[in-house]
């Protein structure tokens, strides 16, 4: 297992399993204004490229970069308060979110994903989440 480079509390799965509710409108408004802003700077990049050859986009370049201003200002405060709560998100299109926790006494991620009713899952620190693996049966 790798070593984690604490940076905050270490959760039980109870603990976590509490704020779920609060986590999934928060990983699905993370998911959702994710999506919408890698539409919004698309736009803005095309309004650009036509901009270069036609003025009139102009304005419009201005109106996408404002949009998608908003969108990573929102983004930012989502993905703060999934912080303040002590999870760090992982996958802002599958809505993943990590929190410290410890399995077989080792210091590792407990993953939960947007959809999720529970704690199921965790990685080593430095495992990727599609390296998640369910959570021993010893410790549910």
């Amino acid at each position: 297992m790798g070593v984690c480079a604490m940076k905050g509390k270490i959760f039980d799965r109870d603990e976590v399993s509490r704020m779920i509710p609060l986590i999934s409108r928060i990983a699905g408004d993370i998911v959702a204004t994710s999506a919408m802003l890698t539409r919004a700077l698309m736009a803005f990049e095309m309004a650009k490229a036509r901009a270069e050859n036609d003025a009139t986009y102009v304005q419009r370049v201005l109106r996408c970069g404002q949009v998608a201003e908003k969108l990573v200002d929102r983004f930012r405060r989502l993905t703060e308060e999934v912080e303040e709560l002590g999870g760090t998100v992982k996958n802002y299109k599958t809505g993943t979110i990590d929190f410290y926790g410890e399995v077989d006494g080792q210091i590792v991620y407990l993953c939960w994903q947007l959809g999720e009713q529970k704690i199921r899952h965790w990685h080593c620190c430095d495992e990727d989440t599609v390296q998640r693996r369910p959570i021993p049966i010893a410790l549910t």
